[in-house]
């Protein structure tokens, strides 16, 4: 009876200093209950959350494994717990063998079971290992389509995570995949056929309203926030809605001050799905602008919706929505190829710049020309899932050839995809691995700095640089690049173009990548770095033709 008192007295001091986010020591009291009562389900349940709380991914496993072999009818916590261990480790195997048990055993509730099935990797070790994931994945959704009844989820309610974004990365085309999915989702939440339909009137302005979750201190807000502020609102009648989960931060404060400054409205929209259907509708907007389909679960399926006359999606996130709801997607001449057409869903518009009016970045001290002359540093400062494992053969020649090279990575928030790229760079190059780096993450002065001070920039395959080729260009840093003929590759070509580089470093082939990343990386001077800064003053930062041109493509929608 003591022991027990004991631990009762343990897990409440465990679960007082849980709730003071002091994690470390919840495990102590936590640890210490369990030795008296090992088979405690709250006990096991808390100290597993303790430990992912502070990145202890191993131990927390080793608990709940032991949790779910006691096969306790209060067990489901175990496996959802473990389902998000492997899911955050993209330890794929593991996790569908712990989706099979699970559902097997109705340990999962209608949101996991659709999760888990429609898993997909936001990283992967090696090309075979895409091919047979992207081939699994896509026979589950037609099997969901297909042959079986799916659980039906609310949408002010469970909001399932479209699996769109994470597919965007793996160098596929995703056209067909994401029309699939459009079908698999109306057959998830058969409410979106009971949302009525809606007439809209004529306006006098042409009333247009840009909707995202990122606009705040986010890639997205620096890319649209120019066209927000710089539409003529004599012509246009400008909204801007953000999510109920958009975060603070300075350019959210940015964007919330300038209401005045610039002319629009801006609109927190409400929780409830229903309602943020009303709000948008009750606009009677001609144009509708999403920046970033796929990015935001929380709005991604009012895309699913006709909530303004016209419908339009940009490259914040550049592919094809498969969605037969967004009737335009805005690029550009510069970016797209022959064909182009035939990779979107959409009607594409094509600009005759980069559609953003991208204003320069500001630092509160600029770097001396000597900090700009480092040689042989390259760096592809990019989020580590457009790590394609076909980038690799670049990383592994650049090193081969240039003995003193050192390349440079940042690391990703919670450091397991640096650790994953980590070890699989030092699989196919273990003599070289020395010289691979992975940097903490920086502020974004830090970021313009780094980007400044490195020798060249390596823009990965597949899916490529945009808001870091335009912030980079601060100081002129070459980006080399190897575009495909999909959007998501080819923003630093069109940037290029519109800077007017003639000889810009854009290769078709992986040894003429290396090479010319190589030669640049071992340049004496400061010319090249000067000769793209000062065109990109002239032709990609705060240009204003961007913005007439844009005006003119929406007038001709609406009109």
């Amino acid at each position: 009876m003591e022991k027990l008192e004991r631990a009762k007295k343990n897990f409440e001091e465990g679960i007082k200093f849980f709730q003071k986010k002091d994690f470390k020591q919840a495990q102590i009291y936590f640890e210490k209950t369990l030795k008296v009562a090992p088979n405690s389900s709250p006990t096991l349940e808390n100290l597993s959350k303790s430990y992912l709380e502070t990145k202890d991914y191993d131990k927390a496993e080793k608990i709940l494994k032991y949790f779910i072999s006691l096969e306790k009818e209060d067990d489901q916590i175990a496996y959802k717990l473990l389902y998000e261990i492997y899911s955050t480790l993209n330890k794929y195997d593991e996790l569908r063998n712990l989706t099979k048990s699970a559902i097997n055993k109705n340990k999962f509730d209608n949101e996991f079971h659709l999760k888990s099935r429609l898993f997909y990797p936001s990283f992967f070790r090696s090309l075979k290992e895409i091919d047979e994931i992207r081939k699994s994945f896509t026979n589950e959704v037609e099997k969901l389509i297909e042959n079986e009844k799916v659980p039906n989820l609310e949408l002010s309610e469970k909001l399932f995570k479209p699996p769109n974004f994470k597919l965007s990365y793996d160098g596929y085309d995703n056209l067909k995949i994401n029309k699939k999915l459009i079908k698999l989702y109306n057959k998830i939440y058969p409410d979106l056929e009971n949302i009525e339909e809606y007439s809209f009137s004529k306006n006098k302005k042409i009333k247009i309203g840009f909707i995202s979750q990122f606009f705040s201190d986010h890639t997205i807000a620096k890319l649209f926030k120019g066209i927000i502020y710089k539409l003529n609102k004599e012509i246009f009648e400008v909204y801007v809605f953000h999510s109920d989960k958009t975060l603070p931060g300075m350019l959210f404060n940015e964007i919330n001050e300038s209401v005045v400054l610039y002319n629009y409205d801006n609109i927190i929209l409400p929780k409830n799905f229903r309602e943020k259907v009303k709000t948008i509708r009750d606009k009677n907007l001609d144009l509708l602008f999403y920046p970033d389909i796929h990015m935001s679960t929380n709005l991604y399926y009012l895309t699913l919706l006709r909530l303004a006359k016209f419908q339009i999606t940009s490259w914040g996130h550049p592919e094809t929505t498969g969605n037969n709801k967004i009737d335009f997607f805005l690029s550009s001449k510069l970016m797209e190829t022959d064909g182009y057409q035939n990779n979107f869903s959409e009607k594409v518009l094509l600009s005759n710049y980069l559609p953003m009016y991208f204003y320069k970045p500001k630092v509160t001290f600029a770097l001396k020309k000597e900090d700009m002359l480092s040689k042989n540093i390259y760096s592809c400062p990019q989020s580590l899932f457009k790590m394609h494992p076909s980038f690799d053969e670049a990383i592994k020649k650049i090193l081969h050839k240039d003995k003193k090279a050192q390349i440079y990575f940042i690391k990703d928030k919670k450091e397991i995809l640096s650790k994953m790229f980590f070890d699989r760079l030092k699989k196919e190059m273990p003599e070289n691995i020395d010289r691979i780096n992975f940097i903490d993450r920086l502020t974004p002065e830090e970021f313009v700095h780094h980007c400044g001070r490195v020798s060249v920039l390596l823009d990965p395959f597949w899916f490529g640089a945009g808001n870091t080729f335009h912030e980079s260009m601060l100081y002129g840093t070459p980006t080399v690049t190897m575009p495909t003929k999909y959007l998501k590759s080819r923003i630093v070509t069109g940037a290029y173009k519109q800077m007017q580089i003639d000889d810009a470093p854009i290769f078709n082939n992986v040894d003429d990548y290396v090479d010319k990343s190589i030669e640049l990386a071992n340049q004496d001077s400061l010319d090249l770095k000067m000769y793209y800064k000062e065109r990109a003053e002239k032709n990609l930062f705060e240009n204003q033709n961007v913005i007439s041109d844009l005006e003119n493509i929406f007038k001709s929608i609406v009109n």
